[in-house]
């Protein structure tokens, strides 16, 4: 999905800013280092999951490896403490922190992470 598919995705849960943060593709696509973005992966804080999880009725089938739970086609959702969130704010959303998922990328060092690695390197010695 492009970034405007995107933001009309997230605007539709009408989730608050403050209790999640956009993950990965979705955040670098906001960066405007991709185009598009596979789905939406959302950190949530473990309070706003607890409303996430009641109404889309969530359980342990719903979760896969990494501890993402589907919450629909295009929407994927982890919670966690609200101390642990590493996001910054672009253009009011807030999205993950550049570094924190070169880390993440580096560390994996998979093919497919080459390009965004270099990509936020670069970013990052802009700024």
């Amino acid at each position: 999905m492009n970034k405007k598919e995107l933001l009309k995705l997230l605007n539709s849960l009408n989730l608050p800013k403050t209790e999640y943060y956009i993950l990965s593709s979705g955040s670098m696509l906001l960066y405007g280092l991709r185009d598009i973005a596979n789905n939406l992966d959302l950190c949530v804080s473990n309070e706003l999951f607890k409303i996430l999880k009641e109404k889309y009725n969530l359980n342990e089938n719903n979760k896969n490896d990494s501890g993402f739970y589907k919450i629909s086609e295009d929407i994927e959702i982890i919670p966690n403490d609200k101390k642990n969130f590493k996001m910054d704010y672009i253009n009011g959303y807030p999205v993950e922190n550049l570094k924190t998922i070169l880390e993440f990328k580096e560390k994996r060092n998979l093919p497919k992470d080459k390009k965004d690695i270099e990509n936020i390197k670069k970013y990052l010695n802009i700024i």
